[in-house]
């Protein structure tokens, strides 16, 4: 009888218990005002806008989810980036459709996954046999999500170039524009856009790289309750079915319809086995009871490590598989200089047949020439970019780019460096054919604009010349002839030898320059050009300025821009007809620390969107244009240590400022 009695009381205990909670919940749910919930609209077919209303599975899926669990939300459309920015100031309370970000993981709550999908390639079908074998070995342009882990693993492909966006709705229309050959996104993003434009023949998925990808809902820590609201709803409308219903109206996906079924067996599985263990529990409570209490903490950790262990598993094949796809060299060594890892690539540069692992970094050739910094690396944790060597053997001359950066390990202790190293010789030698091009090319055009400089003093030579027979006694014709004609040879002379110092090729000096002897020698040759198109030149330079550069490099950047500032007035004459004087305005001067050369003109300009492309390889809007002249001014000016900007309106004009570091002697300090 007495134990009857105590079989009751705890039966009426745990009944008693499991009601509090579930009113707890309503009660949470009923203290919660509106939730305003930051969604980006740019990811169907899992939100989006259409028709004069944002639609999707994730937007079904929210609303049902504040049905179920009694909430009042509010769904405010916003870019990614904007919405965690808006959430950080907690202007929003939730954001719909977020994949994993480790850093927020201490401000925001993930939920279980709302939906999940696959990361792979997504390339043009009459182009994807093209695109699987060459991948790693001709350059394509990959359209990808800036910020996302599959641009981690592409920035890693050799020869890759990149066309970034923010969302994946808009790395799709790169793809189907034509301005990338190939794509990697969301799985079910793609599927909904090349069914929503009939273009699901011309495009396929590729298996060349896949991982999985989940979207979730984000809620601040804060709201440990609002969390375990959410999950219990999300649970209970997939365990009704809705879930399923909800998916299967929007996506069409057999595979994961049979995994869901299998979780939903799963689940009522796992549920059935608590009621059995609750039931027996129940036999013998006073002993079970810090049993089942050990038991569930038991589970929870192994459950936690489980997770662990496979978040792990997962992190370290991907990057081994990145490691070792990598066209680039990469050797890991530690503090001591032993060597810990090499993949493929390296072992090919050192012609090695095995990786050394043990063996010393600083007898490995060549990089053992690349280990310069490495002392400020092991010691201060810097990182060193973008350096390059030139490297000499009896076969070939290679030049190479390489990085050096610290290993930290789980505490931010430098356990030793990575090197990673790129072939750029092929690089380098276009680039210096591609400068040769942009400079041959301006010197067509200046030599055209010269020409009748050229003729003018040759026509009052031969004057001087034909009268020599009649007036050859005339001492004011003898005075003439000896003060005009080698005035006029001086003139033909400077001009030539000013194309010829020009056009002639040389290696890359830096030395001391003086701009306005550089500004001079470009005005010179451009005079004759300016005044043939009706176009002032306005020069300013008050003083010298000197520059550490390479003056050959800075003489053909400033030549191009002077070029394309003419291009721009022409263009302008000819689109509008009006009483416009037309001008180009050069000047050099001090900033604090820095040398400025502005190049002014009031062209046809540019409008937004063409400026924000003016430095992208192959962009133009000349007719008959290359799209390489100030990509490779750019990188002119880099190469040197300099920055260009510009900015420019359409229809008034456009503004270029270089600036460079200034050389400042004793007697002419930098004005601060």
């Amino acid at each position: 009888m007495i134990k009857k009695t105590i079989v009751f009381i705890w039966i009426t205990v745990f009944l008693i218990g499991l009601l509090a909670t579930i009113q707890h919940s309503y009660a949470y749910a009923s203290n919660i005002n509106l939730l305003r919930v930051g969604f980006d609209p740019n990811l169907p077919p899992y939100q989006y806008y259409e028709d004069g209303e944002y639609k999707g599975l994730l937007i079904d899926l929210i609303k049902r989810i504040a049905e179920e669990s009694n909430l009042e939300i509010e769904l405010v459309p916003m870019p990614l980036n904007e919405a965690i920015e808006m959430f950080q100031r907690k202007e929003i309370d939730m954001i719909l459709g977020i994949r994993y970000m480790r850093s927020l993981e201490e401000v925001m709550d993930f939920s279980d996954s709302l939906v999940q999908s696959k990361v792979s390639f997504i390339m043009p079908m009459d182009k994807a046999e093209e695109i699987r074998n060459k991948l790693n070995v001709e350059p394509f342009i990959i359209a990808v999500e800036r910020d996302s882990a599959e641009y981690e693993f592409v920035k890693n492909l050799k020869k890759a170039n990149f066309n970034l966006s923010f969302n994946q709705e808009s790395v799709i229309e790169l793809l189907l524009m034509g301005r990338a050959d190939t794509m990697i996104g969301v799985r079910h993003v793609a599927e909904y856009t090349f069914e929503k434009y009939n273009l699901r023949n011309e495009y396929t998925i590729s298996d060349v790289y896949e991982t999985p990808v989940y979207y979730h809902l984000g809620v601040s820590h804060e709201m440990p309750g609002l969390m375990a609201l959410i999950n219990n709803s999300l649970r209970d409308i997939k365990l009704s079915g809705d879930y399923e219903d909800i998916y299967n109206s929007w996506i069409n996906d057999m595979n994961l319809e049979r995994q869901k079924q299998m979780v939903r067996y799963m689940t009522i599985l796992s549920i059935s086995t608590l009621f059995v263990l609750a039931a027996g529990l129940l036999i013998n409570l006073q002993l079970k009871r810090k049993v089942n209490v050990k038991t569930k903490e038991l589970s929870d950790s192994n459950i936690q490590l489980e997770e662990k262990i496979l978040e792990i598993r997962q992190s370290n094949d991907l990057k081994n598989l990145i490691v070792g796809s990598s066209p680039r060299s990469i050797v890991i060594f530690d503090n001591e200089g032993q060597i810990m890892s090499m993949n493929e690539s390296s072992l090919k540069l050192c012609g090695c047949d095995r990786p050394l692992i043990g063996e010393s970094i600083y007898e490995l050739v060549p990089i053992n020439l690349m280990l310069g910094s490495l002392e400020r690396v092991l010691k201060n944790g810097e990182s060193f970019t973008e350096k390059e060597m030139a490297y000499v053997t009896p076969q070939k001359q290679s030049t190479f780019r390489y990085v050096i950066y610290p290993l930290f390990d789980y505490v931010k202790t430098t356990r030793g460096a990575i090197i990673t190293i790129e072939d750029i010789t092929e690089e380098k030698i276009l680039r210096a054919q591609t400068q040769e091009k942009e400079k041959n090319q301006a010197l067509a055009q200046i030599i055209s604009g010269i020409a009748h400089e050229i003729r003018n003093p040759l026509t009052s030579i031969k004057t001087y010349i034909e009268l020599l027979p009649r007036k050859k006694d005339n001492p004011d014709f003898q005075k003439q002839i000896a003060t005009v004609v080698p005035h006029e040879v001086e003139r033909v002379d400077k001009l030539i030898e000013q194309l010829i110092d020009y056009a002639k090729p040389r290696e890359k000096i830096i030395e001391l320059a003086n701009l306005s002897d550089v500004i001079d020698y470009c005005v010179t040759l451009f005079k004759p050009v300016v005044q043939k198109n009706d176009i002032l030149f306005n020069k300013k330079i008050d003083r010298d300025f000197y520059i550490m550069v390479d003056m050959n490099q800075l003489k053909q950047v400033i030549i191009n821009l002077l070029l394309n500032a003419i291009d721009a007035i022409n263009k302008r004459k000819t689109a509008i007809q009006d009483d416009r004087i037309y001008w180009i305005a050069i000047g050099v001067f001090q900033e604090n620390e820095l040398v400025c050369i502005s190049i002014d003109d009031n062209g046809i300009g540019m409008a937004d969107d063409e400026l924000k492309n003016v430095f992208e390889l192959f962009y133009t809007t000349k007719i008959g244009g290359s799209g390489i002249g100030l990509p490779l001014s750019r990188q002119l000016i880099e190469d040197n240590e300099g920055t260009i900007h510009i900015s420019s309106n359409k229809n008034k004009g456009s503004k270029i400022l270089i600036t460079f570091k200034g050389v400042f002697h004793e007697e002419e300090p930098a004005n601060y």
